[in-house]
């Protein structure tokens, strides 16, 4: 027989065994154990592991000779492993556990995505760190001293902990970051799709907060002796070959120091179509950009989507041919061939004060990061009538809600009405996961105005980390600023005036939106009620 003959067969015996152990599992979860679904080499399966063996296997171990402990029957402990021929590793396993070893055949991908189910995510750094570092009582007593929050902040593990809290949020697509200490315990938090999700981390990383928030301050180059107040801070990192823009913000809470931090590639390639614009309101939306004046105003709450959209438009614009200066608060992303501008409320330099000094600098283009009071409007409204192209940010709940907001923030409505090019609203929904997406056969549960239509949902795969959902969409409505909604306008009707006048000369609402990408599997009805409340 050849050696490759041989291992073949191991795995092929060892693939068995799991498929039994697997089926003997079966029938536990009903007695205490915690049910995780992984993926074998013969399907995705689910396992029962029970809590009493993570408590009985260290952690140093699982992750030292990467396995999993599946079960302890009598005197023998049954592990999985990604590598049959590891003999020597299951003495030493022998040794140290005082168990018979039996092996079962899974991925080494497989086996580290349960090691941090389980035990947590850093689990061994933090045990490390913790066993230089002495007793518990004697991390907790350290801790409070500035010089040893230095010297630990700048200690190899603990650099290692927190580039792993980093690279597990990138490698999981978050967009931020929590990290919140309570009286019992420090929470670790992910947003991942506009929703937040509870990351397992091990229990011992309480010991550690100060620690962790201290090494965030330093390379964000905040003062890590203030405790008392808020501090926000910006870095650069370089993780997994790939640069991030991180933005911290630090605040004093009960119980320690909050973190949260956004993450931001350091350029991304925004681009109209991408977004989920149809192709016929992509076109309505290039024909508006395409005018040489006026304002076209993104409306909607904050997280919904609009700075992306804004910048989307300015890279379509952006040509040697044309200034584009933008104004922001702050600058979320940088875009090459545009000339980006901070503000500074600290000293006077707000939108108003900007917006006055880029006039003086031959733009042809120009993006105003928000438009909160009557100064900031007056002064876009004029420049736009004076032959620029301006876009802009209003918190609004819809589209035609643009108009009558200026309109109570003190702007003539003759101004309004011959200014604004467009309103646009827009929200963002989660996408279902194309690698388990599935027709939903009893609509007994759906919302009535769904009932009668085809629907999808995502199952929960090893892809979508078992959420059922990867990636966002937009949902919008474009009300475009027409001569009858002109008339309108000038007359200081409602919102809902305007809103049933462009029904009839064809809007379509955020509600019609997310109805027809509901119909094309996008989308579920849950996510469209979630970000517009329509029943």
């Amino acid at each position: 027989m050849t050696k490759m003959f041989m291992k073949n067969m191991i795995e092929n015996m060892l693939k068995a065994e799991l498929e039994e152990h697997i089926e003997e599992y079966g029938n536990t979860s009903k007695n205490g154990f915690y049910k995780k679904r992984v993926k074998s080499n013969a399907g995705e399966i689910e396992i029962d592991i029970p809590q009493e063996i993570i408590n009985t296997v260290p952690v140093k171990f699982v992750w030292h000779y990467k396995f999993m402990p599946l079960k302890i029957k009598k005197n023998t402990l049954t592990i999985a492993v990604s590598d049959p021929m590891a003999i020597w590793s299951m003495e030493d396993l022998k040794l140290h556990l005082g168990y018979n070893i039996e092996r079962v055949l899974a991925t080494q991908e497989q086996i580290l995505n349960v090691i941090r189910k389980y035990y947590g995510f850093g689990a061994d750094t933090v045990e490390k760190i913790l066993a230089q570092e002495g007793v518990q009582e004697e991390v907790k007593a350290r801790v409070k001293e500035v010089e040893d929050l230095e010297k630990s902040a700048q200690d190899a593990s603990v650099i290692k902990l927190v580039n792993q809290i980093l690279s597990e949020a990138i490698s999981s697509r978050a967009t931020d970051i929590h990290i919140e200490p309570y009286r019992d315990k420090v929470r670790v938090r992910y947003r991942i799709d506009g929703v937040l999700y509870d990351m397992n981390v091990s229990e011992q990383i309480k010991y550690l907060h100060q620690a962790i928030v201290s090494r965030i301050k330093i390379f964000s180059n905040l003062n890590v002796v203030e405790k008392r107040l808020p501090q926000d801070g910006r870095a650069i990192i370089k993780l997994g070959g790939r640069q991030v823009d991180l933005r911290i913000s630090v605040i004093p809470s009960i119980y320690g120091e909050s973190v949260v931090i956004r993450i931001l590639p350091i350029q991304l390639l925004f681009n109209l179509e991408e977004l989920g614009f149809f192709s016929e309101d992509l076109k309505k939306l290039e024909e508006i950009m395409g005018k040489p004046y006026g304002i076209i105003f993104l409306t909607g709450p904050t997280g919904s989507g609009k700075t992306t959209t804004l910048y989307a438009c300015l890279s379509k614009l952006n040509k040697d041919t044309v200034k584009i200066i933008t104004i922001e608060d702050p600058v979320e992303y940088e875009m090459p061939g545009i000339m980006q501008i901070q503000i500074k409320p600290e000293i006077n330099f707000s939108f108003a004060s900007a917006l006055r000094s880029i006039l003086r600098h031959d733009p042809d283009i120009m993006m105003v990061g928000e438009v909160r009071d009557l100064e900031t409007a007056e002064l876009a409204i004029r420049t736009a009538l004076t032959g620029h192209l301006i876009f802009s940010t209003l918190h609004t709940n819809d589209a035609p809600s643009g108009a009558t907001r200026l309109i109570d923030i003190g702007i003539e409505p003759y101004l309004v009405a011959s200014s604004v090019n467009a309103f646009i609203s827009q929200r963002l929904v989660r996408v279902i996961c194309p690698n388990c997406k599935e027709e939903v056969r009893d609509k007994s549960k759906a919302p009535e105005s769904f009932k009668n239509m085809r629907i999808y949902r995502g199952r929960g795969c090893q892809e979508c980390n078992s959420i059922g959902y990867r990636g966002r969409t937009a949902i919008y409505e474009i009300l475009v600023i027409e001569p009858k909604i002109q008339e309108l306008i000038l007359s200081k009707a409602s919102a809902s005036q305007i809103k049933e006048k462009a029904k009839d000369l064809g809007f379509k609402t955020l509600k019609d939106i997310g109805i027809e990408k509901v119909k094309l599997g996008i989308t579920t009805p849950e996510e469209v009620l979630r970000v517009t409340e329509i029943g």
